[in-house]
């Protein structure tokens, strides 16, 4: 047997041999992404992500499946059509791939494919090995979806990567790929599945998990079997005595009564665990919780209805049957409904044993359905629809105390909102306690955004937004919501200050600067607003962003002076000699310098260190039309840190050009002109002073 073991362990070393070979030539023959657009939105990512080492971005000459690999280096492969891709896909393939990255899944990956090699034979070891990479695809789904994705978004990029692109041959055995046609069809409902928990298990929930596993692997590992030893002859199991088991007195000691059979006291233990799922038109319902010690199963095959009051079964397809069972641990409730002749058929027993549907047995079944409804958010826009008319928003605010789930507490939140029976005091009260309730980023940003879009905020609202805002950690979701309140009219300039610090928190340079811009658009930034303003622009670790969001503000018609002077100021914080003279551009083209905004537009230009960029930014003060005296000495003052003596000469002839024939200026223009080593461009400045 030794040999035979020794060739499968060798066939599957070798594929993953060529595996690895085909990585080392792709990653020596591809060359390096130089795009700063995608640099920087690397470097954003891993800080999100909390990811310390360096990532390498590599891009593909042609066609080529997003992938990563590497352990010490790790390199993402991009296709050489990525450059074309939108903001939004290259966020979300990079997040993808990151996450990856983060959770060490091509070390991962080689660990499984090695345990495959070793127990080639076992077809359990390659079930898992696939099982782990579906698992490993999904969980880096999710880190993208609760990063803010937009899930039909996300559905649509994986989509067309596996549709356009290919693996390169081999690399599948060993990379860690993002979209393989064979698991997409899995993923694309995953994804699309609003319903699927997507959050993390955090360290203190997976040590019980371990500790649990290795109880029970361990000893399974050892176990060895066992040689039967033969009976004694001198007996049989027909000769033992047998203790005969009481039928009535049993049945009858396990009949529960109803004050032992609630679900209200199920909890004890406080665990809680639920889930639910739907297939086709509401044809096949599944519902099961599992709470303490109770587990409440609910399972629908064939289109049914409730009645008015979600009490029970009002209606059934022909040939449809529906099965509501209680496990309380020591007893069981089951309740089988379908048609017969007469209508619906209610079949009710306890303990296998067939019991009357009398009242206790319809109020298990009303206790039973609330539960489940409550707990698992089905039909919850019916039901909270329902409750509002019979009972009002009052019965509704009551109801919400009785809810788990972020998401069905959301959609009753949502159904008081476009009810239309709140008043200004309802919302205050309902925006409150959402932002207390609401554990979810995406459904308290989708219930804070639909109360925005519905009622004018009030101050009370503002300050209740603000708080919920602050709760919000994913950076696109605070984002949204942040938008949705800015945007609205009738904001105290005190109010839209504390939202603007809420929306310095956000860790995102991209989210904080497409805020940042749309409010610059939206409205105008008072006095009262500045401050806290530049206070969340100058947070922009980018550069990038940093100078869109000014560029925005210089852009916009109307600045005052005063706005100016706060742009020139938070431009000095721009380590980028491009993103800073870019900047200056536009001011020094746009706008004249007076005696306010001089000395700091000259101050920022003075923290340029590339001397193309340097001069070009003096450049385009001159060009903008007849100088001044003042700024004209201005420039040639700034003009004495340029070291290019092309770049000062050009310079110098278009002062000479266009400033005012000054004993001042003219001084200060040889003073510069001295300073040139080269005697042709010295030359061409002393000949136009001449000639001027």
């Amino acid at each position: 047997m030794l040999p035979v073991w020794l060739s499968g362990v060798g066939a599957v070393l070798i594929l993953l041999a060529v595996g690895l070979a085909r990585i080392m030539w792709l990653d020596r023959v591809t060359r390096p992404v130089q795009d700063e657009a995608w640099l920087i939105l690397v470097e954003e990512l891993s800080l999100e992500l909390g990811l310390h080492r360096h990532v390498r971005l590599l891009q593909a000459q042609g066609p080529a499946m997003p992938m990563t690999w590497g352990i010490r280096r790790p390199a993402i492969l991009l296709p050489a059509e990525a450059d074309a891709w939108s903001a939004e896909r290259r966020r979300d393939v990079l997040l993808h791939e990151l996450a990856h990255v983060k959770r060490h899944d091509f070390m991962i990956q080689l660990i499984a494919r090695i345990a495959c090699a070793v127990y080639w034979f076992h077809p359990l070891v390659w079930l898992a090995a696939t099982r782990l990479r579906e698992e490993r695809e999904r969980a880096c789904d999710d880190h993208v979806l609760r990063a803010g994705a937009t899930p039909s978004a996300y559905a649509t990029h994986l989509l067309d990567i596996a549709r356009g692109l290919r693996a390169a041959r081999a690399t599948s055995l060993a990379t860690v790929a993002m979209a393989r046609p064979a698991q997409l069809a899995t993923r694309l409902i995953d994804v699309l599945d609003t319903r699927r928990r997507r959050d993390t298990l955090s360290p203190r929930a997976a040590l019980p998990a371990w500790l649990a596993a290795i109880a029970v692997v361990v000893p399974l590992a050892a176990a060895a079997p066992r040689v039967a030893q033969p009976a004694p002859a001198s007996g049989s199991l027909d000769t033992i005595p047998r203790i005969p088991a009481p039928r009535a007195s049993a049945a009858a000691s396990r009949r529960p009564s109803a004050a032992i059979d609630t679900l209200r006291g199920c909890s004890s233990d406080g665990s809680r665990r639920s889930s639910h799922s739907h297939e086709g038109d509401g044809d096949v319902v599944t519902l099961s919780i599992t709470v303490g010690r109770c587990a409440v199963t609910f399972d629908g095959d064939g289109k049914f209805t409730f009645n008015d009051d979600f009490s029970d079964i009002a209606t059934l397809a022909s040939g449809g049957r529906i099965v509501i069972q209680v496990d309380y641990g020591a007893h069981d409730r089951r309740l089988t409904i379908q048609r017969g002749n007469n209508g619906l058929e209610h079949v009710y027993k306890i303990d296998g044993d067939i019991r009357p549907f009398d009242d206790e047995a319809k109020g298990w079944l009303k206790e039973t359905l609330t539960f489940l409804l409550r707990r698992t958010g089905f039909m919850a826009e019916e039901r909270s629809r329902w409750i509002l008319e019979r009972r009002g928003i009052q019965g509704l605010i009551e109801e919400l105390g009785e809810l788990t789930g972020d998401y069905t507490r959301r959609i009753y939140y949502q159904a008081a909102v476009e009810s239309g029976k709140l008043d200004a005091a309802g919302y205050e009260r309902l925006v409150t306690m959402a932002g207390q309730t609401i554990d979810s980023d995406y459904e308290l940003a989708e219930f804070l955004i639909a109360v925005a879009e519905k009622q004018p905020l009030t101050e009370t609202m503002q300050a209740g937004f603000v708080t919920a805002s602050k709760k919000i950690g994913s950076d696109y979701e605070r984002h949204r919501v942040l938008k949705a309140a800015l945007s609205r009219p009738g904001l105290t300039p005190a109010m839209e200050a504390a939202m603007l610090a809420a929306a310095a928190d956000i860790g995102s340079d991209y989210e904080l600067a497409e805020l940042l811009i749309e409010v610059n658009t939206a409205r105008p930034i008072d006095e009262a607003v500045r401050p806290a303003f530049f206070k969340a622009a100058n947070k922009l670790q980018s550069d990038y962003e940093h100078r869109r969001v000014l560029d925005a503000v210089v852009k916009r018609t109307g600045m005052s002076p005063g706005m100016l002077l706060d742009v020139l100021t938070s431009a000095k914080t721009l380590n980028s000699d491009y993103e800073l003279a870019e900047l200056l551009v536009g001011v020094g083209g746009s706008y004249v310098l007076d005696d306010a905004l001089r000395p700091a537009f000259f101050a920022a230009a003075n923290n340029l260190g590339s001397d193309y960029e340097h001069g070009r930014t003096l450049l385009s003060v001159v060009e903008r039309g007849e100088l001044s005296r003042p700024v004209a000495l201005a420039v040639l003052e700034s003009a004495k840190g340029i070291g290019s003596d092309h770049e000062l000469s050009e310079l110098l002839l278009a002062v000479i050009k266009r400033a005012p024939n000054d004993d001042a200026i003219r001084a200060a223009i040889r003073t510069d002109a001295a300073s040139i080593s080269s005697q042709y461009d010295r030359g061409r400045v002393f000949e136009a002073l001449s000639r001027d």
